[in-house]
C-alpha cells in the first residue's frame, strides 16, 4: 500500500506538474486575502536581519520560549520543549532519524499517515504496523493497540477529509501511554483550524514527556513560501533530535526565521486562522448547495474536504483515496477550499444530464 501511495505522488509531482503546480482543486496551493499585513511585518523584520550570517531555528531561544508561551494560552498546558525546523518535512525526516538511532524498528500507526512519514520509515527499514482497520471518522474505526511499550503514529486531523480524529480516541491513547509508556508522535500539521474556533486541541491531553507534536504555522496560515514548523517533544529528546536536525538539514533561511516570529503573533491572535475557516466553511456549504458535489465526511478542521465531484472538474488531476489508503469511497477525492481553481469550478453549470 505504501509503495503505491508513493507512485500515485510521484506521479503527480513529475508526470502531471503537480497539477499545475498544486493549483488543481484537489491541490495544496492556497488563496489567502487576509495576510497582506502580516508579509509586511515579515519583511520589515527580515530587514533586520545580518544575511552575512548562517540562521539556526535552535539557536533561537526567544522562539522556543515564544512557541510554548503560545502553547501555555492555546491548550492551558506549558509544552517541557519546543524544537523549530524549516517546514514539517525536515522535522519528520529527523524524527525518523531519531527513531532509527534509538533502535526502533516498528511503528504502529493509525492510518492515514501523510505519505512523507512512510515514505521515510521505509528507507530506514522501520516496519509500520496499523491499529485500526478504517479511518478515524468512518462508523466502524477501533483501535487495537499492543500491549507492550511502542511508538505509535497519527495524523489529527484526518487531513484530506477535514475530520478531527475523536477525542475519546485521544483519550484512549492517553490511557494505554500511561499504562505502557509508550511513544506517540501527532502529525498535527492542520490542527488549530478548527471550524468552531476552539482554541485548544485534544491531543494537547497526551503525556509530555512521552509524545512529539507537530505543528505547522505555515499551513494554519495558508502562507506556505516561508518554511516553519515545530515539534512540541520531552525535554529529554530535545538536545538529539536539534544535533540530528542540524546535520540531517543544515540551517535555516534568515527569513523564515523572521516569518517564525510574526507567526506565533498572528496565530496567538487569531484572525487569520478564524478568517480562512470561516472562508473554508462557507465555501464547503456553497459547494454542497451547488449540486456540484456529494457530501463525505463532514469536515470540522482545515480547509480540505472529501467529496464526490460532478463530471466537469477543471481543477487538474483529482486526487481521490489512492492517495490516502481510503478504498471505501470509490469516486470520491480532496478538495482544497482555498485552491485558486475553487471559484471557476463553483461558476461552471451542471450539465441538462446532472440537473
Amino acid at each position: 500500500m505504501t509503495d503505491d501511495i508513493n507512485e500515485h505522488y510521484r506521479r503527480l509531482a513529475f508526470e502531471l506538474g503537480d497539477g499545475d503546480r498544486g493549483r488543481m482543486l484537489s491541490g495544496w496551493q492556497c488563496e489567502n486575502p487576509f495576510v497582506a499585513a502580516l508579509l509586511g511585518d515579515v519583511r520589515k523584520r527580515a530587514a533586520t536581519i545580518d544575511f552575512r550570517e548562517y540562521t539556526y531555528f535552535d539557536a533561537d531561544e526567544a522562539l522556543a520560549a515564544g512557541i510554548q508561551s503560545l502553547h501555555r494560552k492555546l491548550d492551558g498546558t506549558l509544552p517541557p520543549a519546543a524544537l523549530a525546523g524549516a517546514g514539517a518535512s525536515p522535522l519528520i525526516a529527523t524524527f525518523i532519524a531519531w527513531l532509527a538511532e534509538t533502535g526502533v524498528t516498528t511503528v504502529h500507526y493509525i492510518p492515514p499517515l501523510y505519505h512523507t512519514l512512510p515514505a521515510g520509515l521505509a528507507r530506514y527499514g522501520i516496519e509500520m504496523v496499523p491499529v485500526a482497520a478504517v479511518h478515524s471518522y468512518e462508523p466502524a474505526f477501533a483501535l487495537d493497540l499492543p500491549d507492550a511499550r511502542s511508538v505509535l503514529l497519527l495524523t489529527d486531523p484526518v487531513w484530506y477529509a477535514g475530520v478531527a480524529v475523536p477525542a475519546d480516541a485521544i483519550e484512549q491513547i492517553r490511557a494505554w501511554q500511561e499504562r505502557t509508556g509508550s511513544t506517540v508522535f501527532v502529525d498535527g500539521s492542520l490542527q488549530y483550524l478548527g471550524w468552531d474556533r476552539a482554541r485548544s486541541e485534544p491531543s494537547a491531553v497526551l503525556l509530555p514527556d512521552l509524545t512529539f507534536r507537530l505543528i505547522s504555522p505555515c499551513k494554519q496560515l495558508a502562507i506556505n513560501g516561508y518554511r516553519f514548523a515545530y515539534l512540541l517533544l520531552p525535554a529529554a529528546a530535545e538536545p538529539r533530535l536539534a544535533w540530528i536536525g542540524a546535520n540531517l538539514c543544515g540551517p535555516a533561511s534568515a527569513e523564515s526565521v523572521a516569518f517564525a516570529h510574526i507567526a506565533l503573533d498572528a496565530i496567538s491572535e487569531g484572525g487569520i486562522s478564524a478568517a480562512l475557516t470561516e472562508l473554508a466553511s462557507s465555501r464547503y456549504a456553497s459547494l454542497m448547495e451547488s449540486g456540484k458535489a456529494e457530501a463525505g465526511p463532514l469536515p470540522d478542521r482545515g480547509y480540505y474536504a472529501f467529496v464526490r465531484l460532478a463530471p466537469q472538474n477543471p481543477g487538474g488531476p483529482e486526487m481521490d483515496g489512492r492517495y490516502f489508503e481510503q478504498p471505501r469511497y470509490p469516486g470520491y477525492s480532496k478538495v482544497n477550499l482555498l485552491s485558486p481553481t475553487f471559484d471557476r469550478f463553483m461558476m461552471l453549470k451542471l450539465s441538462e444530464s446532472e440537473t
